[in-house]
């Protein structure tokens, strides 16, 4: 459950913490006083988009933190998600600064959206008037069944793998059985492209290696001169002054001499003779390299003419040599498929068949599961929807077969009957606004029993409802209570009368500034907010009695849910 919600500089809420409890939580106010700045909170908790215009002006960041306590199964899923440990207590908290930056941790630890988003799902359920809309439209309807079957419809994973498998295959055959022109001329093609790269005799790094040598002959000149410069400077002997390793042999035949006295000369004579091998080594390496090296104008012509060849089929082919040789694997497989498509062909429509019969076979399977739970479904929410005033409704799940796709066969539209006579309808064509309410109240009721999240969050869930209708959803929403914290946004008197806690918001002017403030009510002060929801502002001695009577009622229908 939802312990403590902190909203720090969000729009109107400059700073606002709420203790929440479990069982009913109820929150009222006027028309703008801020009631959905907490639902939108709540849900960027739960992974909803957080962006800087939310943002309080003068401020730099906005922020939403939620202390939530969890069991140990909610425990294991949280760190099978994320790999987060934690104890009873769980602290998700978000930020957003003006340059757009955001900040999501839980219990301290940074995470990504997604992450949040699966943990959200764990910890907290949120029913709007959105849900309305989405009920509406028939194509949600069947992932609203689906979730209501929960694991036993796990079998649609292999579904939607035959589904994929048997698209590809189509795919495949549909390419092999173009026209007989069109498969000559990709062989052509292919053939063509293949031949070129074949010719071209590329090697991995040639393109590196050439450039090289292209570089050294292009400067061969001035190699050859600087090589065999600092050949005669450090090896021959013949040139008028004494070379380099001539300076250091006679150096080394004088320190040989008195080496013996000071092992501090016996060192520097082992490091000169070191020296005398390297500039010996290192000086036939340069006049090996000044007489292997001379500018070949014809190797210069080849080198050019081998780049060429490579650069054009860059151009044609990829960007590099590894490239050029992937896209010369591909198209061997490609014009091997094409070449021997014939044979392909009856391989994969006798692989189409047995992939057809597979899909056929797990979509069946599919349906078979659905409508078994579309049965206990309709049940369920006829036995809610008696609870909230409609006694004589029928609801039931209409099927109706259409053409394979990822989700199976079937196309589901929940249909109505509120009224004795009447017969079926679709949703959509609830003329009513409180029989919708109550529809979806209880719709939203049986699928959120199948979820693991232990906050409820309805957000003006009564509308277009009264009287005693209001009473009864609110004693749904308290029987809820039970079992799961509930947190309700409502206008209604009859059903704030059954909170747990009531919580009042508020729009206040302080220190010239508009701000949302969000406070916890004692009884009395519970009683003053359900006879203002009652009668309006202006509280008199019979709104007042009412209220209570509204609350007294409320408590001896909340005395049979108490063991």
């Amino acid at each position: 459950m939802l312990k403590t919600l902190t909203v720090k500089n969000i729009a109107l809420i400059d700073n606002a913490l709420i203790d929440f409890s479990d069982g009913l939580n109820v929150l009222t106010g006027e028309t703008g006083a801020g009631k959905s700045l907490i639902i939108n909170s709540l849900g960027i908790l739960k992974g909803n988009r957080m962006s800087k215009e939310l943002i309080r002006s003068g401020e730099t960041s906005a922020s939403v933190t939620g202390l939530f306590e969890v069991n140990n199964i909610i425990r294991e899923k949280i760190y099978d998600i994320t790999g987060i440990e934690c104890d009873d207590e769980l602290l998700i908290s978000r930020q957003i600064t003006l340059d757009g930056k955001n900040n999501i941790r839980i219990n301290g630890v940074p995470v990504i959206l997604n992450m949040l988003k699966a943990v959200g799902d764990l910890l907290i359920n949120i029913h709007s008037q959105h849900d309305g809309t989405l009920l509406l439209n028939k194509s949600s309807h069947l992932s609203f069944l689906d979730d209501f079957c929960g694991d036993d419809l796990k079998i649609i994973t292999s579904y939607r793998e035959a589904y994929y498998r048997l698209k590809e295959i189509e795919q495949e055959l549909s390419l092999i059985e173009c026209d007989q022109a069109e498969r000559e001329r990709k062989i052509d093609i292919l053939k063509y492209q293949a031949d070129e790269i074949e010719s071209a005799s590329l090697k991995e790094n040639e393109e590196e290696e050439l450039n090289e040598r292209k570089i050294l002959i292009s400067n061969a000149k001035k190699i050859v001169e600087s090589c065999y410069g600092a050949y005669t400077l450090l090896y021959d002997s013949a040139s008028d002054s004494p070379s380099a390793y001539d300076c250091l042999s006679s150096a080394i035949k004088l320190i040989d001499n008195v080496s013996e006295y000071d092992k501090g000369i016996c060192d520097a004579l082992s490091e000169l003779s070191d020296a005398m091998y390297s500039v010996s080594e290192n000086a036939r390496i340069l006049k090996d390299f000044s007489d292997n090296l001379s500018y070949d104008e014809r190797e210069l012509d080849q080198i050019e003419e081998r780049l060429e060849l490579i650069y054009s089929l860059k151009k044609k082919y990829g960007n590099s040599i590894s490239e050029i040789f992937e896209y010369y694997d591909k198209i061997s497989l490609e014009l091997s498929h094409v070449v021997n498509s014939d044979k392909r062909r009856e391989q994969l429509i006798k692989e189409k068949e047995e992939c057809l019969n597979n899909t056929k076979k797990l979509a069946s399977q599919l349906s078979d599961i659905r409508k078994k739970y579309s049965h206990i479904l309709s049940g369920s929410i006829m036995k809610e929807l008696c609870d909230l005033e409609m006694p004589q409704v029928e609801f039931k799940v209409d099927f109706k077969e259409k053409d394979f796709g990822e989700t199976g066969s079937d196309e589901v539209e929940f249909l109505i009957c509120t009224n004795v006579g009447e017969g079926l309808k679709p949703l959509s064509k609830i003329a009513s606004g409180g029989e919708l309410s109550r529809i979806i109240l209880a719709i939203k009721n049986v699928l959120s029993k199948e979820k693991t999240a232990e906050t409820l969050i309805f957000d003006e869930v009564d509308t277009g409802v009264s009287g005693k209708v209001a009473q009864r959803i609110g004693e749904k929403l308290y029987s809820m209570g039970r079992f799961s914290q509930v947190i309700s946004i409502t206008h209604l008197p009859q059903m704030a009368a059954f909170n747990d806690e009531h919580f009042v918001i508020r729009k206040v002017v302080d220190n010239q500034r508009t701000v949302t403030e969000i406070n916890k009510l004692s009884y009395e002060e519970s009683l003053e907010e359900i006879a203002r929801l009652l009668g309006g502002e202006i509280i008199t001695s019979v709104t007042k009695e009412n209220a209570k009577e509204l609350i007294d009622s409320a408590k001896s229908i909340k005395e049979k849910y108490i063991h």
